[in-house]
């Protein structure tokens, strides 16, 4: 009976011994599984090598590579114009033609004078050659000197009358013409008040004017890689380089001018529109690059949050489900800058890190997180 007792007590003791135990593991595992759920989640992703380049964008203007307004360089009225707005023309090509009677009249007069001082010269040196006593040298040369300013007096007119056929300097278009048939001009180089008879412009290449900012200044120089763009012509980009640039700076608007050379043969761009010109200041292609909703910044300091594994021991760690980490602060210098990306220094930050990109509110240097890899985001 005793014996009975004991066996029963003894039963009782190791049924009681092991709900005990039961309970606290079963605690134990509650308060485990409770300290996983309740740490952040946060998403991280790799650094990636990417081509990178730093650019900024200013607003320009199109300009014609040569334009001039073309002033008639003798007074006359207008005989006949041959080419009009919206013409090509060649170099040397002729636009206009004036006619100015006084000046007919002087050429008329200094041919008659020529032709007698010549017939004049000639008589002297023919007797001077036969019978040199009959004419003394002094009179044949005299009368040589004369018949060389008759001549020259005649070509300094017909050099006039020339002027009087108005000619295309340079090849380009006609963007304005001033004058009609009948019209009374005045030369533009004696009078002030002088009207012009056509406005050309070169338009094979277009010069896009940029004025740089001060700040921006110093990146910008000769061969510069652009990209320009234009409101009036969508989803065309016209690739170029910086082709001069002013190097002084506006004393008024602390800008600087640069200009790019843009091919125009068929005529698209027209000058005076608009322009956006992208500046790629910079360029990577093998840059290691993070996303920059990654970076963060403190006191002038740029730094990430690097997720390392709590057991780095282990292989096969599932990311996807999630992988308990520690979080380590680490600060970084940025290179080339996008929209989208911020090139980072190789020796701080390697390409199979772990970066936190979203949950970075939630991360402290040394604190413990459930990092997921970026796609579950």
């Amino acid at each position: 009976m005793k014996a009975e007792n004991r066996f029963l007590i003894s039963s009782a003791f190791l049924i009681i011994a092991g709900a005990f135990s039961a309970c606290h593991s079963s605690d134990e595992d509650k308060n485990k599984g409770a300290t996983t759920i309740n740490l952040p989640n946060v998403v991280v992703t790799h650094p990636q090598i990417r081509e990178m380049q730093n650019s900024f964008e200013l607003a320009g203007e199109a300009m014609a590579n040569q334009q001039v307004k073309l002033f008639a360089m003798e007074d006359g009225y207008i005989k006949q114009w041959t080419h009009d707005i919206g013409d090509m023309v060649r170099k040397n090509e002729v636009l206009a033609v004036l006619v100015n009677p006084d000046i007919i009249q002087q050429q008329e007069k200094a041919q008659a004078e020529l032709e007698g001082d010549a017939a004049i010269y000639k008589r002297f040196d023919e007797v001077y050659k036969k019978t040199p006593e009959l004419v003394p040298l002094e009179q044949v040369d005299e009368a040589k000197a004369k018949y060389g300013s008759a001549q020259a007096a005649l070509d300094a007119i017909n050099s006039r009358i020339t002027y009087l056929t108005v000619r295309a300097p340079f090849d380009g278009m006609i963007t304005s013409r001033y004058v009609d048939t009948g019209a009374i001009i005045q030369n533009g180089l004696n009078t002030l008040k002088s009207e012009p008879l056509f406005e050309i412009k070169d338009i094979s290449i277009i010069r896009v004017n940029v004025p740089v900012p001060e700040i921006n200044s110093p990146s910008v120089t000769k061969g510069t890689p652009v990209k320009v763009t234009f409101v009036d012509l969508p989803n065309t980009i016209f690739n170029g380089k910086v082709s001069r640039i002013s190097y002084g700076l506006n004393q008024d608007t602390r800008t600087m001018l640069a200009q790019i050379d843009l091919s125009n043969k068929n005529h698209l761009i027209h000058p005076g529109m608009f322009a956006n010109v992208q500046f790629m200041v910079s360029v990577s292609d093998s840059a290691l690059s993070i996303p920059n909703e990654a970076i963060g910044s403190y006191e002038q300091q740029n730094y990430v949050y690097k997720a390392v594994p709590v057991d780095s021991t282990s292989s096969g760690l599932n990311w996807d489900a999630g992988v308990k980490c520690i979080v380590k602060k680490v600060f970084i210098q940025l290179g080339i800058r996008s929209s989208k990306y911020s090139q980072i220094n190789y020796s701080l930050i390697k390409p199979g890190d772990n970066v936190v990109v979203s949950g970075n509110a939630l991360c402290a240097d040394g604190s413990v997180v459930i990092a997921k890899t970026e796609k579950n985001k």
